[in-house]
């Protein structure tokens, strides 16, 4: 979508009011709130208060945003803060603008940006003012739809120690961990099955090949394997058993 219409502020500096914002119909007036409105193609309206850095300090310090915003947001659902110019922490934990760091902190300064956003504003940034005009058309192009899909969140699953193990052999990964498993009951079990000379895919997808690739990632030799043996007191432990036959 692109902008069709705009209205501009007309107590934005000469800058604002000479931008066209693409190919847009452009008019200068005072408005209530906000400094810019924009009507697209498509007929979704949106709404744009333009804040230097140090403009924002300002209006956040003496609480005159918070009318703004709320007038802006009341004006259409697409409503943005544009913060043109610096504004990044410090070490120290202060607010830099573009005069460098200030007295402020930053991490209640990222509290009033989350308030504005909670009250249905959007913030979003322009390095510099030579790109507002560019934020602001990019602003018009996306999708203003009331509705949006989106895929089901999904849930996470902790790794046992011994699936981290299996899933860490080359050829076996997350998605053959839950088979291998099914299939051997243990992990224990689960390392004989994946290093026994047995070329049979009696898992899918594990084979003699991968197999071969676990015992050499094992340092086994070509015909050696390992097994799982039960002490009288119950403790696993495994060996290397040779399977060549002497001669």
């Amino acid at each position: 979508m692109s902008i069709a219409h705009c209205i501009i502020d007309s107590r934005e500096p000469a800058w604002v009011q000479k931008l066209r914002f693409g190919s847009a119909m452009t008019m200068v007036n005072a408005l209530d709130f906000g400094d810019l409105l924009a009507t697209t193609d498509d007929g979704v309206m949106i709404a744009v208060e333009r804040k230097t850095a140090d403009d924002l300090l300002g209006s956040i310090k003496d609480g005159r945003i918070w009318p703004q915003l709320v007038g802006l947001r009341a004006s259409t659902p697409w409503a943005y803060v544009v913060v043109c110019g610096t504004l990044a922490p410090s070490a120290a934990g202060r607010v830099i603008t573009d005069r460098g760091e200030t007295g402020w902190n930053w991490s209640s300064v990222q509290g009033a940006l989350l308030r504005a956003q909670e009250l249905g504003v959007f913030v979003t940034f322009a390095a510099t003012d030579d790109s507002y005009e560019e934020t602001v058309i990019a602003l018009s192009a996306r999708d203003h739809l009331s509705e949006a899909v989106i895929a089901p969140a999904k849930t996470g699953v902790m790794m046992t120690t011994g699936e981290q193990i299996l899933a860490s052999l080359p050829g076996i990964g997350m998605d053959k961990v839950s088979r291998l498993l099914a299939y051997t009951g243990r992990a224990c079990w689960a390392l004989g099955f994946l290093t026994d000379t047995d070329a049979r895919e009696r898992v899918p997808g594990i084979g003699g090949a991968t197999k071969a690739r676990i015992r050499e990632a094992l340092g086994l030799g070509e015909n050696e394997e390992l097994s799982v043996i039960l002490s009288d007191s119950g403790a696993i432990a495994a060996r290397a058993n040779d399977l060549q036959k002497a001669s």
